[in-house]
């Protein structure tokens, strides 16, 4: 959601008619002055081309604010098994990003999330909710070249352990350690097509309860707008969790399918992706919608 505030005050003084003249603005058809004292201005900037779970690197423009809302639930089973679910969550999310200048923006996101899974052991809990961790972070652009349409940039950011901690009666709705991270983004945009690439790792820098080392993320996307309000997407996703000790690696690929509808200022996106290749992981199919205005 792009929240663009445009103050414009216009001060128009006539000129002094000469004698004998008449003033330029009699001589104007009266549809004409009708249309000028109705004139409602630039339209509201459209909310740039969509991605699901792919980052993009277009900065806002500086002194505009951005709010979304995400809804994202996923699942996962137990690796190994057949339709055997393990646990779900369900993540409500709500990000502001402002533009503070030129190739620079930060952003900030906060959240609350449900989370049912197995019982590790008997008696073990297996329902909990509250606020989830919050992140910080910021976006630079280095690169902007008109055509083609490409952008590059890189941000970076570091997760707050806000969310609800673990413990003997209920589950934990956050990782209960500091983490930090960054990415490296690209956008392509041409016309109605739309790509994408992002590459980014984060790494815990706190205490926590886990054996992850870091989590390693490669995504790709591409997208056609076949009509003025549908754009499909498609994305490849893939994630590397590394862990310590005899512990193997989690290792993740994931096919996306997307629809973007940019309706004037208002875009909302719609998306779910399933895996296709894992290795000593629990995951299970992943869905997003969200909703982003800009006026």
């Amino acid at each position: 959601m792009r929240i663009i505030l445009n103050i414009l005050m216009l001060s128009l003084i006539p000129p002094r008619a000469i004698a004998g003249e008449v003033p330029p603005d009699l001589l104007a058809p009266p549809d004409a002055a009708l249309e000028a004292s109705h004139d409602p201005g630039p339209p509201a900037p459209r909310p740039e081309h969509g991605k699901a779970f792919t980052g993009d690197a277009t900065t806002l423009d500086p002194g505009r604010v951005e709010v979304e809302i995400a809804y994202a639930p996923s699942w996962w089973a137990t690796a190994g098994a057949v339709d055997r679910l393990s646990g779900e969550q369900h993540q409500v999310a709500a990000a502001l990003s402002v533009g503070v200048v030129p190739d620079l923006d930060a952003r900030i996101v906060v959240g609350w999330a449900l989370v049912h899974a197995a019982p590790e052991a008997p008696g073990a809990p297996v329902h909990g909710e509250g606020f989830a961790d919050t992140t910080v972070a910021a976006r630079f652009r280095f690169l902007s070249l008109s055509d083609p349409a490409l952008d590059l940039a890189v941000s970076a950011g570091v997760t707050l352990p806000t969310g609800t901690r673990g413990a003997p009666d209920r589950l934990g709705t956050s990782r209960e350690s500091w983490s930090v991270g960054g990415s490296l983004l690209a956008s392509l945009d041409r016309g109605p097509f739309t790509v994408g690439a992002e590459l980014g790792f984060s790494a815990p820098v706190g205490p926590g309860a886990s054996n992850d080392v870091g989590l390693l993320v490669c995504n790709a996307a591409a997208g056609y707008q076949v009509l003025p309000w549908l754009q499909p997407e498609v994305e490849v996703n893939y994630q590397h969790e590394i862990e310590l000790g005899a512990q193997p690696d989690e290792r993740v690929l994931w096919a996306t399918a997307a629809l973007v509808l940019p309706l004037d200022a208002l875009r909302l996106v719609v998306g779910a992706r399933f895996p296709v290749w894992v290795r000593d992981a629990q995951v299970g199919p992943m869905a997003t919608a969200s909703a982003k205005l800009a006026f």
